[in-house]
């Protein structure tokens, strides 16, 4: 990857997502790239293919600044999904995490295996590190939605609450608590957490039937 900065690319992600843009930076972790406007951050693990584009037919541009972290990471060996995550912490960002919706807020605290996100739309959420496909970080005093930085504030939640080191373990505090898995994006993940057994998490929804999900295939979770 490191032959390739400066180099205009196309990049298929995990999803069929397709971005395209100059490779700012790489490691065995991360490829930051620049798509004409902003720094997009993609773990390797999401990418599905990598193509030159010799043409540059959308004409991307250089860009005439350095990536937000840059000054924090000095080197290849910093340059780790954990350390961007940990930089990324009180920046306002945009994340992509399920199949066709991105999410604009802020990470409030990063743990082993899943970090903490504040959304304006969904509150408080709980989001599974290896699912994350990209994070863009917004400009300096930009926030979601055009809000000021007091109206953010009074919509999410954020909060001290406690906060365990696994996403498994975190989960278990939501026992007996109203949750939406995945950003509801089906019936059965809308319900009551029942039992949270190693990989196995019991929903019942709102029939008060219950659905057994694989906890590797949760990609967010948020209460209601």
């Amino acid at each position: 990857m490191q032959n390739l900065n400066k180099e205009i690319v196309g990049i298929e992600l995990s999803g069929g997502k397709v971005l395209k843009g100059s490779v700012i930076d790489s490691s065995s972790d991360i490829i930051v790239i620049y798509n004409g406007n902003m720094f997009v951050y993609l773990p390797i693990d999401h990418i599905q293919s990598l193509e030159i584009d010799y043409d540059n037919e959308d004409d991307v541009q250089q860009p005439s600044e350095r990536p937000a972290f840059d000054s924090q990471v000095s080197s290849n060996k910093d340059l780790t999904l954990t350390n961007i995550l940990s930089h990324a912490k009180g920046i306002y960002v945009e994340i992509f995490v399920t199949k066709n919706q991105a999410l604009h807020g802020v990470i409030t605290s990063v743990r082993n295996d899943y970090f903490v996100f504040e959304s304006p739309i969904y509150k408080t959420m709980f989001i599974s590190t290896k699912h994350l496909k990209w994070l863009i970080p917004y400009s300096k005093d930009q926030f979601p939605y055009g809000l000021s930085e007091n109206e953010f504030l009074s919509l999410s939640s954020i909060n001290n609450q406690s906060l365990n080191d696994t996403f498994e373990s975190q989960f278990d505090q939501l026992r007996n608590q109203l949750v939406v898995l995945n950003l509801g994006k089906e019936f059965s993940h809308i319900g009551r957490v029942i039992t949270v057994k190693g990989q196995i998490i019991e929903i019942q929804n709102g029939k008060s039937n219950s659905t057994y999900f694989n906890l590797s295939h949760i990609q967010t979770v948020h209460q209601v």
